[in-house]
Formats: structure tokens, C-alpha cells, sequence
């Protein structure tokens, strides 16, 4: 047996990177969790020892890949009933309760694919339709994933949600002297233009949250050793009148010794289209594992099943064992989330231990459709939970009826970081390579505030940070929560500054009764707590009035400008589109073959794609 297809290097690259054995990653690399045919062979050939039996087994078939494989092997044990024994047997056979909730026309309509869409179904017509793989009917409404042909332009999808962007104009240093905002690592922004770029779809103003377009690059940052935080700024002249302040709050690197995970995943209907990124997600997880740390599974779709409870790691090799494992389960049915939301909290708080890294990592879509979906109930649900200790990292996945609003609410309440993946590059980068800061939380609640000085600075523009700006009062108050930071994690803001000014009487740093003094462009404060916690910390920096900017500055910058083109904004002005304009021509931080080059190369080639387009309807 071979793989048919050219991603299946890619793919067994990527496993045996993160430490699988040949045999391990060539079964990784062309089978995927979520089929009924997957799941008999596993309750076929036994769990344990799984990966190396399916090696073996995949050697002695003649058939060229493993789909038709497990194809044939199901019909050698089940034969095909025909269809008309199904009909008869689906119009005999009696309803379940949640069958007449989910699937009202049943009554009008009993054929075969009504009877198995969106429910669970008498068990004698389930054995009867195992011919069929039906796991895709979990989510009915949903477009297929390719619905939207590459290069057309579409509306923004009803079946997605995403909390509104109102952008913020500049304001005047004597009015409003500080600038008091929600600091976050997060990157999902970042994730989700990625998707809407590699399938040439249009990108939408609130799909692109700046400020984690901006934390999805790497900068050259100090990483401190003796304290919590290092803040790093850097000013970057733009034109006569303007400059704008780069901030880095860059935190310290920091990993117990022990981990207990509880990974979440959703495999209702929904998830049928991202199981194979989300196999790679949870195999990066594993692989992350040592002797001595615990690892929970937990799947939901109409119901929660504890798969694995508790289980107690014995060496690297065992990933290989939770992969057979991961392997046998079934994708299909409803999403009631907050049903595995409370058995994975129960496990975690089970296993908790103060001195471990205690961690819930859902990996979903959002699209919860059963028991508590709305997002009050869902803050209610994860703010009651967090007390218990345990941090909840969210992994966000899909193509369509992609919920971000909502994973944004878990993962900012439930004290944990949201990226999102979806494709195997992205798995690389926000889970592998940045795994660590995704789930060892070393502050928690990270507030950021900017005084400036009006005897530089007339007003001040925060570019980005829509969704996340606070009131100046805000900041002393413990009681207004914030956003995590994790090991080594980055939170990074960009301003616009309208130079020059005059002095007032506020009674702040800056603004006294005579005309100050200072040489120093602003103070960026930043406020914490330790990860359990309940009193805030405080580090303060002076930042000086002198230009310094290297390529931190000049990157956020680009980033901006980019971000900002494809909101289709109005907000940049003829420097912007000019800087914009000479460094994609000229190629600087385009080439360096790191992981930021291979992203902004995708950024620019979703601007041009988006400019002919537009040309093409000649606007």
C-alpha cells in the first residue's frame, strides 16, 4: 500500500519531526480519526498496540490506499444491505426522543438519510446502514467545504460570527492623556486570514483583529530572566507631523516540571471536514508529553465520552499508543459542548495538582447547536470553572459555521490562549513550535496602559486593540478581568503619534500646572497576576523621546498596513500606502526563510489577488 497523494510526505515529514517512529508516521500520514471504517478496524485489530498492528495489516492488503482498504475490510464483515431493506426497515423502525427534536420532518418523511441525519438512530437500522458513511450528516445545513470556487468573491457567511470591529479615530493627549487596553498573545486573527487566503475567499473587516496579526510574527525581544515581563519599545518616524510607538511586553519562559491535559474535542458533524488538522494538532500534543505527566481525552457531539481518564505517561512511546487510540473515534451527530466542557473540568480538577501545569485544550469550531450555546451562558458556564484552577486553551478549526465570538469568550474567560488552525503549516506554528506558551500560563489577567506626554505628543491613535480597549479606571481595578500570557508569549501594540503640544492642569504624570520638563515621550505601565492569583502587580517603563527603531518597528508597521488593506479600511493615509507599496516591491523581510516570510508572503499575495479582483469590477 502506498499514499495517493503528494500532502502525504508532508504529512510524514511532520510526524516523524515531532519524534513518531517511521511505522508510526506512515500509518499518521494516510489514516485519519472519523470514519466508521477507521473506527471498526480499531475495535478490529484491539486498541492496544494499535499503530504497529495497522502498520502490519496495511503491508499485507493489495489495495493502493488505506480508504479503499477499510473499505473492503468492512464489507468482508459487514455485507451491503440493499437500500430498499434500509427504506423499509427506517420506515418500521421507532424514533428516539432527540431524534423528533433535531429532525422534525421526520414525521412527514422517514427515508434512509433523514432518519441518520443530525441524530442517533435504534441500533438495528444503524447495523443495517453500515454500507454508508454517513458521519457527515452531523451538521446538515452546512455548505460543503469547497462551496465557494476559488478566486469568487462572497458575502460574509450567516453561519459565521465574529464580534463587530468599529475602528477608533485619534485622540487628543489634553482630553484623553492615557490609552488603557486589554493586553493578549493571541494570533487567532492571524489563523483565520490564513484560511480565507490559502481558499481565496474574501476576507472580512472583522476577521482581522490587528493587534493579533501583529503577535502572530516573531520580534527580536529580550526574554527576561529575573522578572515576569520585559517591556520593549521602540519609535519609528513616519512623516514630519507623525511617529509611531512600537510596545513589546514580552514574557519570561517558564514550564513546571509536570503537566496534567485534558485534551476536548468536538466530533459532532461539524468537525468532519477538519479531522485531519486536528489529528495533527492532537498528535503535536502528545508529543509534548513526558514520563510522569497525565493526559485526559474527552470527545462531545450529542453526548461526552471519557476516552482516555487520567492516564499516567510512561515514556515518549507511549503517543503512539494515545495516537491508535485517537484513531478509533468516530466523528458525527450534534455539538453539546458545554456537556464536555464539564466532564473535561471534572477530570482536570481530578487530577489537579498546584505544582503541575493544569490544562483544558478544546479543539472545536464553535458551532454549538445542544445544552448551553449562547455567549452570556458560556461566560457564566467557564467563569464558574476557572475557579476550580484549571486554564482553558482553545484550538479553533473550520471552514464554515465557524463560531469565533464564541471561542473568544471561552478561551478570555476560561484564562487561556485562542489560536486557530487549519492547515498543517499552521499546526507547525501555533501548536508546535509555540506549544508551551498555548498552555503554561505564567500571568494571568494582563492589562496594559500608556500615559503620554503632551509636551511631545498631541494625540495618539491605537491601531488595533478594537475589541479590547478599557476605561482609564479600569486599570487599578482587579476586579475587570483580562487575558493570560503564556510561556514566552508576546503581546505586542502599535500607536500613532501626532507630535508636538502644549501643557494642562489634570493632575497626572505629564500634566501639571507648569509646562513639564520631561524628556520622555510616555510611560507604558503593565499590570498582572500570578496565575493564581488575586492582587495585581505593576511594572512600569519610561520610554524616551528618541527615535530608535530597528525591524520590530518597521514589521508591525507593514503588518498594519497590510491589515488594514484588507479590512478596507479607509484609515491609512498617502505615507501608509506609500511605505506599504516600497516594501512589498522592495522584498525586505520577505526572504529571510523564516516562518514570518512564509506568512507575510501570503499576506501579499492575498493583497494582490484582492487588488486585481477589484480592478476587474474596476473599482
Amino acid at each position: 500500500m502506498e499514499d495517493k497523494t503528494i500532502g502525504g510526505i508532508r504529512k510524514y515529514n511532520f510526524y516523524r519531526s515531532l519524534g513518531y517512529s517511521p511505522e508510526a508516521s506512515t500509518v499518521l500520514s494516510v489514516a485519519t480519526y472519523g470514519t466508521r471504517a477507521q473506527a471498526i478496524l480499531v475495535r478490529e485489530l484491539g486498541r492496544e498496540g494499535y499503530i504497529r498492528k495497522l502498520y502490519d495489516w496495511m503491508q499485507a492488503r493489495p489495495e493502493k490506499d488505506l480508504d479503499e482498504a477499510a473499505a473492503n475490510f468492512e464489507r468482508e464483515l459487514h455485507p451491503p444491505v440493499p437500500r430498499q431493506h434500509i427504506e423499509e426497515a427506517c420506515l418500521k423502525a421507532p424514533m428516539t426522543k432527540r431524534l423528533r427534536d433535531v429532525v422534525p420532518a421526520f414525521k412527514a418523511k422517514r427515508t434512509a438519510v433523514s432518519a441518520v441525519c443530525s441524530a442517533p438512530m435504534p441500533l438495528s437500522v444503524q447495523e443495517m446502514t453500515s454500507e454508508y458513511d454517513l458521519s457527515f450528516c452531523g451538521s446538515v445545513a452546512a455548505p460543503p467545504p469547497m462551496a465557494y470556487a476559488a478566486g469568487a468573491a462572497r458575502a460574509f457567511p450567516e453561519t459565521d460570527s465574529y464580534e463587530e470591529i468599529e475602528e477608533k479615530g485619534a485622540r487628543n493627549v489634553f482630553t484623553a492623556p492615557s490609552s488603557t487596553f486589554r493586553m493578549t498573545t493571541s494570533s487567532a486573527s492571524m489563523g483565520i486570514l490564513l484560511n480565507q487566503i490559502r481558499r481565496q475567499r474574501a476576507v472580512h473587516m472583522d476577521q482581522v483583529r490587528i493587534e493579533e496579526v501583529l503577535n502572530a510574527f516573531d520580534y527580536k525581544a529580550e526574554v527576561p530572566t529575573e522578572e515576569r515581563f520585559a517591556v520593549s519599545t521602540e519609535l519609528l518616524p513616519k512623516s514630519d507631523e507623525k511617529k509611531l510607538l512600537y510596545i513589546n511586553v514580552q514574557a519570561c519562559e517558564e514550564r513546571k516540571e509536570h503537566q496534567n491535559i485534558v485534551l476536548l474535542l468536538d466530533v459532532s458533524g461539524s468537525m468532519c471536514g477538519n479531522n485531519e488538522v486536528t489529528q495533527e494538532a492532537a498528535a503535536a500534543v502528545f508529543s509534548k508529553l513526558r514520563p510522569g505527566d497525565r493526559i485526559s481525552l474527552v470527545t462531545y457531539s450529542d453526548s461526552d465520552r471519557v476516552e482516555l481518564n487520567g492516564y499516567m505517561v510512561r515514556g515518549e512511546e507511549d503517543k503512539e499508543e494515545l495516537m491508535g487510540i485517537l484513531l478509533g473515534i468516530g466523528i458525527g451527530g450534534c455539538t453539546w459542548g458545554s456537556a464536555g466542557i464539564e466532564t473535561a473540568y471534572r477530570l482536570g480538577a481530578r487530577y489537579f495538582h498546584k505544582d503541575r501545569n493544569n490544562q483544558v485544550i478544546l479543539i472545536t469550531d464553535g458551532d454549538l447547536n445542544f445544552g448551553v450555546t449562547e455567549k452570556h451562558g458560556l461566560r457564566e458556564l467557564i467563569e464558574e470553572k476557572k475557579k476550580s484552577g484549571l486554564f482553558l486553551s482553545v484550538i479553533g478549526t473550520g471552514l464554515d459555521n465557524y463560531r469565533d465570538d464564541k471561542l473568544e469568550t471561552l478561551a478570555k474567560h476560561g484564562n487561556g490562549t485562542y489560536c486557530v488552525i487549519n492547515d498543517i503549516a499552521d499546526v507547525e506554528d501555533f501548536v508546535d513550535r509555540h506549544y508551551a506558551a498555548l498552555t503554561n500560563v505564567v500571568a494571568k489577567d494582563a492589562k496594559a496602559q500608556v500615559e503620554f506626554n503632551p509636551r511631545f505628543v498631541k494625540s495618539y491613535r491605537l491601531l488595533g486593540y478594537e475589541n479590547r480597549e478599557l476605561a482609564h479606571e479600569d486599570f487599578q481595578n482587579d476586579a475587570v478581568i483580562s487575558e493570560p500570557y503564556g510561556s514566552g508569549g508576546h503581546g505586542v501594540a502599535l500607536y500613532e503619534l501626532e507630535m508636538s503640544g502644549g501643557a494642562a492642569e489634570t493632575g497626572l504624570r505629564y500634566m501639571t500646572p507648569v509646562p513639564g520638563s520631561s524628556n520622555e515621550l510616555c510611560t507604558v505601565s503593565v499590570r498582572y497576576k500570578d496565575p493564581l492569583g488575586d492582587e495585581s502587580r505593576l511594572i512600569e517603563k519610561a520610554v524616551p523621546a528618541a527615535e530608535n527603531a530597528t525591524e520590530n518597528a518597521e514589521l508591525a508597521y507593514l503588518l498594519y498596513c497590510i491589515s488594514e488593506q484588507l479590512r478596507g479600511s479607509d484609515k491609512l493615509d498617502e505615507y501608509d500606502l506609500k511605505y506599504l507599496d516600497v516594501m512589498l516591491k522592495s522584498g525586505r523581510l520577505l526572504h529571510d526563510g523564516s516562518s514570518n516570510a512564509e506568512k507575510l508572503a501570503l499576506l501579499k499575495d492575498a493583497l494582490e489577488h484582492n487588488a486585481m479582483r477589484l480592478a476587474r469590477r474596476g473599482w
